[in-house]
């Protein structure tokens, strides 16, 4: 009986793997087994062999480039690029007037003190009273502080939130934030409520 020809695939494969063919293979048997279980002493195959080549090639060339080199890892270029990112983010922010905790001032212009009254009234009175003489939430009149009373301080607590039960406000917005908080620290601080709250936290002069 005539043997099939040999195709030009069957001819790569084999180039390829290096595999013994299954008549041959008694010849490359190991002498063990486990369970009947036995094992040929087939060659690694030159594509593995050829990757595995290259992977060390690139792990020395890796070696040189970073570390005799000095080149800088993807660590430090990550935080140059996040550096870098946020810098642009604060670019941003300062030409469009976004405000947040970093850009925050004080404001005394007395049309948005009166819009940070309307927002106070609306939103906090509420917890603190139309006074700001404190009910659930502190007393906003006296000395006393529990999370800083600057500007800064006063954005964040009504931005985030605190751990004693007043939710964030972060939904008002930068601006409408920085408003009522000034409020609170030009209009409220220093006057005299109806039915003060005990005072909380420690004393703090505003400036």
């Amino acid at each position: 009986m005539a043997h099939k020809k040999e195709s030009a695939l069957d001819r790569f494969i084999k180039k390829l793997t290096k595999a013994t063919p299954i008549e041959q293979e008694s010849e490359i048997k190991l002498d063990h087994d486990f369970d009947g279980i036995e094992e040929l002493n087939n060659p690694l195959p030159p594509w593995w062999s050829m990757g595995f080549l290259i992977t060390v090639i690139i792990a020395i060339f890796y070696i040189a480039y970073y570390w005799v080199m000095g080149k800088d890892s993807q660590y430090v270029e990550y935080e140059r690029e996040l550096a870098a990112a946020k810098a642009q983010i604060e670019k941003y922010k300062k030409e469009h007037g976004v405000v947040d905790e970093n850009t925050v001032v004080l404001l005394t212009d007395e049309n948005a003190l009166a819009e940070g009254k309307a927002i106070f009234d609306k939103n906090c009175a509420a917890c603190h009273l139309p006074d700001g003489g404190g009910s659930i939430g502190p007393n906003l009149t006296d000395k006393n502080w529990i999370y800083g009373c600057d500007i800064k301080s006063l954005f964040k607590v009504i931005h985030d939130g605190t751990s004693k039960g007043m939710p964030p406000w972060k939904s008002l917005g930068g601006d409408k934030i920085q408003k009522v908080a000034s409020y609170v620290l030009v209009k409220l601080q220093g006057t005299t409520p109806a039915n003060p709250k005990a005072p909380e936290g420690e004393v703090c002069e505003v400036k």
